[in-house]
């Protein structure tokens, strides 16, 4: 008898491609616990691409904060803040059609 597996591909950003493949028995209780495993596998390296985009992120979100923290002292000083005149209203009703 053929072997049975349930196979999951995951295409990144890049274009690169992560396969992730789970072996099961040929019956129905076996077919469900490989569905739980894939999905943990897929969810375990869902998490980490996620906390490796964090790190990338955070340390460019350092380089541009300290720019834009430079920006806003210049801005500041430029703008003068104008007091608002018109009154919150409730957002107008749509009309059926």
């Amino acid at each position: 008898m053929a072997a049975v597996a349930v196979l999951a591909e995951l295409r990144l950003r890049d274009g690169h491609r992560e396969k992730i493949c789970v072996k099961v028995e040929n019956n129905l209780s076996c077919l469900i616990n490989g569905i739980h495993q894939l999905n943990a596998d897929a969810s375990r390296l869902l998490s980490e691409l996620v906390e490796r985009e964090n790190l990338r992120g955070a340390c460019a979100e350092q380089g541009q904060e300290e720019e834009e923290s430079d920006e806003e002292e210049e801005s500041d000083e430029e703008e003068e803040e104008e007091p608002q005149n018109s009154q919150p209203q409730p957002p107008a009703k749509r009309s059926r059609t």
